[in-house]
């Protein structure tokens, strides 16, 4: 079966319906249709390489780009509408931050108008909506996104704007903006994308991202993220980093803040939630 193919063709029948009154009634409907087509295809490509593939094979990254286009122009005092419009943004982060994992993809991902829209919601921000952790999520993917992507070198940066440069001072300033303790509705099977970002050699921006993340989800939820560090050989890389002669200061700190959680006792072994 076909399960991308065929929730891309329900999710443009949806959309076309969607983008002719975004602010109506009819048109939240096949917005709640679109959050939770995204939400499917979010779960269907999550550290799943082909499913990743057909996803941009058939059209999703200009998909994509179209949807929050329409979503970019909303402009209305409800909030119900607004609420419909992030979780939409979220989960269409969520799937393009699996995407942008697959080191043979990622150079598809570079298009000026896809790192711009990248570029402009890692520093996203809604009056509307009560939910501070989705709000944490669309920053966070949007920074990974591109996180990923600079980790390849600026020899594989192949837009002249935004410059590599400029997109890595952003994601520095994007991170070090978060609180630590950020509350989070994400979750991980495993840290195998983020740490390979810490196996590289790559820009410190992209090291920084890599390492908040691993602490925050450590700090906010210690029993299920601390035994899947450990499993997964976080630990001996965040030793090492923080060993480092020239690991930069705020690096070593939030390497320090996990590696004391990753030696309680008390968390762990288990990492399956219900």
């Amino acid at each position: 079966m076909k399960l991308i193919e065929t929730i891309l063709d329900i999710l443009k029948l949806g959309f076309n319906m969607f983008k002719q009154s975004p602010h109506e009634t009819e048109g939240m409907e096949f917005c709640v249709l679109l959050v939770e087509a995204w939400s499917t295809l979010w779960n269907a490509t999550d550290e799943q390489p082909d499913n990743c593939k057909r996803f941009v094979d058939n059209g999703g990254l200009e998909f994509y780009l179209e949807t929050y286009q329409v979503c970019s122009r909303v402009r209305t005092d409800d909030a119900n509408v607004m609420k419909n419009i992030v979780t939409l943004i979220r989960n269409m982060l969520g799937l393009l931050g699996n995407i942008a994992e697959v080191e043979y993809i990622r150079p598809k991902m570079l298009q000026p108008d896809l790192i711009m829209s990248f570029n402009t919601l890692k520093t996203f921000t809604s009056v509307f909506f009560e939910s501070v952790s989705d709000l944490m999520e669309i920053k966070y993917s949007a920074a990974g996104i591109l996180s990923h992507i600079c980790s390849d070198g600026a020899s594989k940066w192949t837009i002249a704007d935004p410059s590599y440069e400029s997109v890595l001072q952003g994601i520095e300033q994007a991170v070090e903006s978060w609180e630590l303790q950020s509350e989070r509705s994400i979750n991980y099977k495993s840290f195998h994308p983020i740490l390979r970002i810490l196996k590289i050699d790559c820009p410190y921006p992209c090291k920084l991202w890599a390492v908040w993340a691993l602490s925050n989800l450590c700090t906010f939820k210690p029993r299920r993220f601390v035994p899947m560090l450990r499993r997964d050989e976080g630990v001996e890389l965040l030793t090492e980093l923080c060993n480092e002669a020239d690991c930069p200061s705020n690096i070593r700190y939030l390497c320090d803040v996990t590696l004391k959680l990753s030696h309680d006792s008390s968390y762990g072994p288990e990492i399956d939630e219900d």
